[in-house]
């Protein structure tokens, strides 16, 4: 039914007359929208603005927390201005100007109640950083400045007094209290800021014309920056007020300048710049800001004109297009639908062409119809040779039949394993799912393999290696819980985790699983960290280990209540780590060598007692010898064979007081006579002893002057006679040898230097253990039992002192040793 033209032109008008009530009503709507994003875009701006200002204004807090935290402790002024120092080198040249403290009391050495180091950035700041005293660059003493008792009171929070101008720079204070290990206040750490470089910042972020500012005030309510500072200064200034800087105005004088110069409503918002109480301003006139609101009118007004134009017109032309555009909307989506059948079928055909894993469809005869090219490649038939061929015939076993024959469909959540027939014969292993799908009122099934030989032959050879863990882990066990040694791990904090069953029966309660052992521990138990001393647990082996040392052969000892003697245990430890390297326990493995410890005590005791049974008779053969020399006459032969006695006696009498002397340093009972003596004179005393023996060598000692110590006479003379015999002995005859003594602050080093045969290089570590002789099996061999050093430097370490050797082969050897004016009192651990 076709309407008049009448009453269509009506319609029209009534569209057009309820289209324009719309425009109006939506234009109300909008325009409160627009207002607000505005709005929101201006209070943007702002916080814009206090985010790129906020780096250089907080900064300080962060630098004035570290600060505080490193110089609260320190009490030395010099340490003080070099930590200082330290802070402002590495604080960007831009940022912080000077660090200063000032202390409540004369903590530091020197320097009285307010004065303290101040460092500071000299001129442009790229010059090396000055140190300067507190008082001298502040006026007045800070402790009666307000921000310096406001920091105090605030125990630990950040103070920001207002700016203030020096030298024509703006600097800016951020103060925090020092607090001492109780939390009271003990002084101020205050953090000078140059900040003319945010001025920058600012100017950047206002855009030229004057219709939108930015500006930050301060904490106090002073202009700090305004883009217009000249203009504004000027201003107030033709209003009587002299003003020297924009920090002497406040907020209320930038409004009045902007209500004056800018004529017309404007809109304004605030943002606080973090905690530093800095307020970032933003001022806006509405002409500029509500700009779109009214580009947004004259666009609807003018889309209200179109459509009324387009109103009025459509009567004339709706008969002619009517049916023109029904048809182009028929043909348009015919050519739509093709495009998008086109589309699905490439997209089809490129998803079974690149997918990972064989994809054929089957019809309801079970005949193939797609056969992808991973198919191919899986199982060797070219989609011409498969595509139209039974599946059954062709790969499928029958055990798919029932799967294939009814309408179940395995989904990929539920992939299934079977085998399918290769065009060579061979059999593959798959995975397989299918899915039914309605094409044409027929249904096709997909099939989708992947091939698990890879996956097979894995888990093969997981289970396989799983097998071998096993049975490695088993024979692990056994060994350790067979292990003679006993064996204990820990965790990363010394709880005890693994103990073996030669542990748990060694330590008892103490070793068990779970235990976090504790320095009351080791004292109940009467542990002894190398039979001399009580041990503390960050020294013991395992301990150790936890902190990334590895321990080799460290002596161990407590009582045994069962067993009734004391046990000695030679404790290896070592740290346990993951694949990155860190430290995730550790492992100390610990022998009982108390037979041993015992058979030694005992070898040592029976060597003192031989050793003592041995002088009486040496001490009355060397006596006959000595009185037969001389009874007169006496015949030529008897002399020879009574001094051939003589001096086997003082050979006998030479090694019975080096194995006495040795069996007192190994059970600990060394005894030192300490009077006051002249080293000086004891060396010359003995190299004259020395050169009276018929020696062709020659002596010396440098330089002159008395060395005055305290100390055992005989013990000392007893050291240098045996660097000199070794001196002469393994040097040529006519050779020089040299005793220099040489005073330092606290200890006076002597040293004995030859120039005979010297000494291997890779011999020179043992020279003073035990029975150990450097030239044993050389032809530079002159015998002797080898302890001679060994007692040498167990007598200078008693006298709290330690002993050296420098030696080059060919070239001589220079051994020192070095005493203390005044030996230690403390006891001091025996070298074994």
């Amino acid at each position: 039914m076709k309407l008049p033209f009448k009453s269509l032109v009506f319609l029209l008008l009534l569209l057009g007359a309820v289209f324009t009530v719309g425009l109006v009503a939506f234009y109300s709507m909008t325009r409160q929208r627009l207002e607000d994003e505005a709005l929101l875009r201006q209070l943007l701006r702002a916080k814009e603005l206090a985010y790129q200002l906020k780096p250089g204004i907080s900064y300080t807090g962060h630098v004035a927390e570290s600060a505080a935290a490193v110089v609260a402790p320190v009490r030395d002024a010099a340490e003080l201005e070099r930590l200082l120092q330290a802070l402002l080198t590495s604080a960007p040249t831009e940022a912080i100007h000077g660090l200063g403290v000032w202390f409540e009391h004369p903590v530091l050495a020197g320097r009285a109640p307010g004065f303290a180091p101040y460092v500071h950035r000299a001129g442009s700041g790229k010059e090396p950083v000055s140190v300067t005293d507190a008082r001298a660059t502040q006026p007045g003493e800070p402790q009666g400045q307000s921000w310096y008792q406001r920091a105090l009171e605030a125990r630990g929070a950040p103070v920001f007094p207002e700016p203030h101008p020096v030298e024509g720079s703006i600097y800016r204070v951020h103060a925090r209290a020092l607090l001492d290990a109780s939390g009271e206040p003990v002084g101020v750490i205050a953090v000078d800021v140059s900040i003319p470089h945010l001025h920058g910042i600012l100017q950047g972020a206002n855009a030229p014309g004057g219709e939108e500012l930015l500006y930050v005030t301060t904490p106090g309510g002073r202009l700090f920056a305004h883009p217009a500072q000249e203009p504004l200064l000027a201003w107030v200034r033709e209003r009587g007020r002299p003003v020297a800087s924009l920090g002497e105005l406040s907020l209320p004088d930038a409004r009045h300048y902007e209500a004056e110069r800018t004529p017309g409503p404007r809109r304004t918002a605030q943002v606080e710049i973090g905690e530093s109480g800095w307020t970032v301003h933003i001022s806006s006139a509405e002409s500029s800001l509500f700009a779109s609101i009214e580009r947004f009118r004259l666009a609807l007004l003018l889309l209200g004109v179109a459509v009324w134009a387009v109103l009025l017109a459509v009567p004339f032309l709706l008969h002619r297009t009517v049916r023109v555009r029904e048809l182009s909307f028929a043909l348009e989506e015919r050519r739509r639908l093709h495009e998008v059948l086109a589309r699905s079928e490439r997209r089809l055909r490129e998803v079974l062409e690149t997918s990972l894993d064989a994809v054929i469809s089957v019809d309801c005869q079970q005949r193939i119809t797609e056969w992808n090219t991973q198919a191919e490649r899986l199982l060797g038939w070219t989609k011409e040779e498969a595509v139209g061929r039974p599946a059954f015939e062709l790969l499928l076993g029958p055990e798919l039949r029932p799967l294939l024959e009814r309408d179940g469909v395995v989904t990929r959540r539920q992939r299934i394993c079977a085998t399918v027939r290769r065009q060579d014969g061979g059999v593959l292993p798959v995975e397989l799912s299918t899915t039914v799908v309605q094409s044409g009122g027929m249904s096709v099934r997909y099939i989708f393999m992947a091939d698990i030989t890879e996956r097979q032959r894995a888990e093969e050879e997981r289970n396989r290696l799983l097998a071998q863990l096993q049975q490695r882990g088993a024979e692990l066990q056994a060994t350790i819980d067979n292990m003679v040694d006993s064996v204990v791990v820990s965790d990363r904090t010394g709880r005890i985790t693994f103990v073996n069953k030669a542990g748990r029966q060694l330590f008892g309660e103490v070793g068990t699983e779970g235990v976090q052992l504790t320095d009351g521990d080791l004292e109940l138990h009467g542990v002894q960290l190398g039979g001399r001393r009580a041990a503390r647990l960050e020294e013991m082996p395992l301990y150790q280990a936890l902190r990334g040392n590895v321990v080799v052969d460290a002596d161990l000892s407590f009582p045994s209540a069962e067993r009734r003697r004391t046990l000695h245990l030679r404790t290896n430890a070592a740290p346990i780590r993951d694949e990155q390297g860190h430290i995730t326990g550790a492992v100390s493995v610990a022998r009982d060598v108390t037979e041993m410890v015992e058979l030694d005590h005992l070898k040592d005791e029976f060597v003192r007692v031989a050793a003592h049974e041995l002088k009486t008779p040496v001490a009355i053969m060397k006596s006959y010898a000595q009185l037969a020399l001389k009874a007169e006459p006496t015949p030529a032969t008897y002399r020879k064979m009574l001094d051939a006695i003589n001096r086997g006696a003082d050979r006998i009498d030479r090694i019975v007081r080096e194995l006495l002397d040795v069996s007192q340093l190994h059970l600990g009972q060394l005894k030192l006579t300490e009077e006051p003596l002249d080293l000086r004179e004891l060396a010359e005393e003995t190299v004259a002893n020395m050169a009276a023996q018929g020696t062709q060598h020659r002596f010396s000692v440098q330089p002159g002057g008395a060395v005055i110590i305290r100390g055992d006479r005989g013990r000392l003379r007893q050291v240098l006679v045996v660097l000199l015999d070794n001196a002469v002995r393994y040097s040529p005859s006519g050779g020089r040898v040299e005793v220099r003594l040489s005073p330092h602050e606290h200890e006076v080093e002597v040293c004995v230097s030859d120039e005979g045969i010297g000494i291997p290089a890779e011999r020179q570590a043992r020279l003073f253990e035990r029975f150990y002789r450097a030239h044993s099996g050389t032809p530079h061999d002159r015998g002797g039992m080898g302890v001679g050093l060994y007692i040498s430097r167990e007598i200078i370490f008693h006298h709290g002192g330690s002993m050296r050797v420098s030696s080059e082969e060919g070239r001589g050897s220079t051994f020192c040793f070095s005493v203390p004016y005044a030996p230690q009192r403390e006891e001091r651990e025996l070298h074994s």
